[in-house]
Parts: C-alpha cells; structure tokens; sequence
C-alpha cells in the first residue's frame, strides 16, 4: 500500500495511547511492525523440506501476484473512486498490457528491469505508508517529519540495492540483456559511495529532528521507530546478506504481502462498518469472520496461481502472452497504489481510524492531467529507450559477464558466470581462477563448487576437480549432473568401483541422462566390460538415437569386441 504524507493540517488530533496501533498491539506487533522476526524461522524451516527455487515459486505465485487483486477490487468495485480516476482505470490498463505484451512477444528484456525498479519504489513507500500512520496515531506532525521520513526509506532502500552483491548482479545483467551500455567499474562504485554518504546524512538529520522534537515534548512515535527499523533491516538483511538472490526475494516479498493483505483487510472491515454506500461485493466479502478471511485469501491464492499456469505452460505463444500480461498487473498495481490509498484523505483516514484529513477530490480537467501525463513520461521514456537499445543489439555475452563480475566483485554469482563462459572459451586457467573466487565468497554454493570440478578437469587436475565434486555433492546429493561429472573423474583415475557407484547415483535421480550412460559405458570400456558398455551405449541412443558420442563409442566397444572374439585363447589371431 502507497500513501502520501500527512501535513500538520490534515493530521489528528491527540489521539489515546490505545489509539496509537492499528488494531491492537499484539496484532500489530505479528501483522506489520514484528513480522520478520515470524517470517525468517518460518522460511528456514521451509528450506529444509523445499527446494529455494521451489519456495519462490509459491511466493511468487501466491503472494507477489496475488496480492495485485484486492487493489484491482478497490480500483473497480469502489463507484465513487473509480468515478474519480476513471480515465485512469480504463486506459492505463490497455497502455501497459500493450507495453508489456510488445515486450514479452519479442523477446525483449526492459520491461523487467522497470518493474523491478518500480517494486522497489512500491515498497519503500509502503513502508512510508505505514511510517505516517503510526505518526498520524500519536499526535500532529510536521511536513518536515514527513519528508524526513521519505528521505529515509528512499536512501536506505536504494543503498541496500546498490551495495548488494546479488541484486547489482541481477540489475546489471538485465540492463546488459537489454542492450545498455557496459559501465565503468568506477562509475557503479562512486555511485554506491555517493548512496551510503547521502543516507548517512538523512539519517543525522533525521535523528536531530527526531532529539528537538522531543525537546519540544512531541516525541516520535516509538511503534514508527520500530517498524521503520524492522522494514529497513530486513530489507537489507534481504539484500545483503542473504546470498541467494532468490531467497531474499522471497523474504522481503512475505513481508510485504502480508503487510498489505492485512492493512486492505482492516481498511474495508472498518469501511463497511462506516460507509452505506460502500458496494455489494465489498459489503459481503468484508466482515468480521473468520471464514471470509479465508475466501478472502482464496480469491487472492486463486489469482496468484496464474502465474504458476505460466512456469508450467511449454515456451512459445501463450507463454509470452500470459508472462506479458502477469507483468502488466504488477505495473498496475504499483499504479493504483500510487493513488487510491492516500492518507491524506478523510476517507481513507476514517477507515484507519484517523481523524481530520483533506476531502477527497475529483481529478482536475486541466492542469491535473497533464501534470499526471508528464510523470507517465517517467515510465515510458526509459520503457522506449530500452527496447531500442535492445532491438539495436547487445553486448558480447563474454563482455557483459566481466563487466558485470568487476563491478560486482563480492558476488559469487557473478565470478561464477564469468568463470564457466571463459572456460566455454577454451581460457581454462582464467575460468579456475573466477570460480576458485565465486567458491571462497560463497563456499555452499554447489553450482560453483561443481563447475569448479568441471575447470579443473579440463587443465588435468583430476584430484582437485575430486574434491570439488565431493563438496558440492555434499551440498546438493540430488544433482544428477555433478554425480556422472565425479564419476568421469574417479574413472579417469582408475577408481572405477567408485565412479560406478556415482554413475548409479545419477540415473537414480534422472533415469534418461544420455551423459551419465555415455560416460558409464566409457568407463566400462577402460575396465574391458565391453557387453556392459556396449548396454550403456545402446541405452542412451534408445534416449537420443542420433548422439554422436554415443554412436562413437558404440562403434570402438564393437569393434573391440569383435578383435577380441577374433583371438585364440593363447592370444594368436584366428584366421577368417
């Protein structure tokens, strides 16, 4: 939820102590001030029965994208607010489902990294929203407060991206898919020093005004102190320190769904109760019971599994349509955000249980629309830019990737990359030296820890390609791939129980791995079990009947075979 400031004219009067929480204080402590402290034992405990990738997913579904609908709800079920903004309601759909279905048809990457940059202005600004309720709540503030509180979430949330290894690696590999220039390392480190110096100063100064205010006997509201530092917190937590880039998404995105189901909850409980002309539909989904809660949720689960239509849905046509429209109702409801929940507004405060306020007012003709207009040039300006840099080409994958790991030096994820596309590159010295670098930063990170083994192969170093196939099989046991990749190297050494031992560990998990039969016929070949290779070889043309290697070494184990049977028992050739 996005609201605006509460100046000293539109704010309440002083208010009870009780007064200062939303609901109550527990409710308020688990709903919106204390939740991560829930959420990071909670997902933990998720990640020791569900894959990170698995967990995403369901976040992503059912709380990224499900929570878009009960604005939609606001937006079009409201008749007095959608007669206020109903050019809004009724183009801006149209223009940015066109926008991102022109995107997602041509395969162009932009359209991802406005959202992504949108969804960090949406929730700071929730967090802002928030901020001037518990304000609101404990007494008259200042415009001063409000901008200071603004100042606050915007350098604070900016700079945790910008400091973060994985998110810069993310933003600056979509930028680079996107046809934007390579930058300078230094360019992108002045920028990050120039972020963390500008917080340091909005924090002084908001610390100062926070010390007069109190010296003036009207003390900051300690419940907007305490969410201001769990928000903040976990987002950097989130950010910077959560290596796994999905993982930290995930938190920060239950944070802030959970934040905006309930606060939407509470807003249109408290608004049927208090206005007749409040819709049917609304009327009947918000009451205080316990099983509309659950239809409430259901509605929102139900709009969320679109997306999980889209990840199991075949790439092609439908897929990119489906994609196209999914990303247009995240940009939607940042949009609606934007404006439908100001605080400002009496009747938005009514239903916070805030009192005063300014009365809502209808969208001026003129020059209203085209102020509004002017910052729709905001999106669309950097929207058009994209795509035709784009369109226009990109970068070497090889380039991108080394600029992306100089600029993101404490990013496993980015030496990683850059390492395995210079091994792809035949530079194999180079590559173990990126991926020996993307292990010390991140030593659990199996995919490192396994291409590592890959580098290490290639220039013959066989027992260290060993041990790091061990570790990252220790890590991740499942990984098919790792499993025939250790047992080729054990084969190679002559440690050929062992690699048998892998290979059948591989097939376990992924029955139809061509490569696993290719190489466990390989290493069969070296053993002399030529009718046993010969079995893997056959198995795996069965999968890929056309596999070259396959066919190669079908060919030698044969041919093999048939000298074999050719000589006497002494050794002698027999003749034909």
């Amino acid at each position: 939820m996005v609201t605006r400031s509460v100046s000293s004219g539109a704010t309440a009067q002083s208010l009870p102590h009780s007064s200062r929480w939303i609901v109550a204080p527990w409710q308020d402590l688990v709903l919106f001030v204390g939740t991560p402290l829930l959420i990071i034992p909670a997902f933990f405990a998720a990640e020791a029965r569900w894959r990170v990738e698995e967990l995403s997913l369901f976040v992503a579904s059912f709380g990224a994208i499900g929570h878009h609908l009960p604005g939609m709800l606001r937006a079009y079920g409201d008749q007095a607010l959608f007669q206020r903004f109903r050019w809004r309601f009724c183009l801006a759909p149209v223009f940015l489902a066109a926008t991102c279905l022109l995107f997602a048809l041509h395969d162009l990457n932009g359209i991802v990294l406005v959202v992504y940059f949108w969804g960090v202005w949406h929730g700071l600004m929730q967090t802002y929203g928030f901020l001037r309720i518990y304000d609101a709540k404990s007494g008259p503030s200042s415009p001063l407060t409000a901008r200071l509180d603004h100042a606050m979430c915007v350098t604070w949330f900016a700079t945790a991206v910008l400091v973060s290894p994985s998110r810069m690696t993310n933003i600056l590999s979509v930028f680079y898919k996107s046809g934007g220039p390579l930058l300078e390392p230094s360019a992108i480190e002045a920028l990050r020093t120039t972020a963390v110096s500008l917080t340091g100063v909005v924090t002084v100064a908001f610390l100062l005004h926070s010390v007069w205010m109190w010296h003036r006997g009207r003390p900051v509201s300690s419940v907007k102190l305490l969410l201001m530092a769990t928000s903040i917190g976990f987002f950097w937590y989130t950010n910077v320190f959560v290596s796994n880039l999905l993982a930290g998404i995930a938190l920060f995105e239950v944070f802030h769904d959970v934040q905006y189901l309930s606060i939407v909850w509470i807003y249109n409980v408290n608004r049927v109760q208090k206005d007749r002309g409040v819709g049917a539909f609304t009327r009947f989904l918000f009451r205080r019971s316990g099983a509309l809660v659950g239809v409430y949720v259901g509605l929102v689960a139900a709009y969320g599994s679109l997306n999980l239509v889209s990840t199991v849905m075949a790439t092609g046509l439908l897929n990119r349509i489906l994609t196209g429209l999914l990303a247009a109702s995240a940009l939607l409801h940042f949009y609606y955000d934007g404006f439908i929940w100001k605080v400002r507004e009496r009747t938005t405060r009514q239903s916070l249980g805030l009192t005063g306020g300014t009365p809502d007012q209808a969208v001026a003709v003129r020059p209203g629309w085209l102020i509004h207009g002017a910052k729709w040039s905001l999106f669309a300006l950097p929207v058009a830019m994209l795509g035709f840099a784009e369109a226009q080409g990109r970068a070497p994958e090889l380039d991108r990737a080394r600029a992306i790991a100089q600029a993101a030096p404490a990013s496993a994820q980015a030496q990683e990359h850059f390492g395995v596309l210079l091994a792809s590159a035949g530079r194999s010295d180079e590559a173990v030296a990126r991926l020996r670098e993307a292990v010390r930063l991140d030593p659990d990170n199996a995919e490192a820890q396994s291409n590592l083994g890959v580098a290490l192969g290639h220039i013959g170093r066989l027992a260290e390609a060993v041990t790091h196939y061990r570790e990252a099989i220790r890590i991740d046991p499942g990984d098919a791939l790792t499993q025939t990749n250790l047992g080729n190297a054990l084969s190679k050494m002559g440690e050929f129980p062992e690699a048998i031992r892998h290979f059948e560990a591989a097939l376990r998990v992924s029955p139809n791995r061509v490569d696993t039969h290719i190489d466990w016929g390989a290493a069969l070949l070296r053993l002399g079990a030529l009718d046993e290779a010969i079995g893997h070889f056959h198995e795996a043309l069965r999968i890929s009947p056309h596999q070259p290697q396959a066919l190669a070494n079908l060919a030698i184990a044969r041919d093999l075979r048939d000298k074999r049977r050719s000589m006497s028992p002494d050794g002698e050739r027999l003749i034909p």
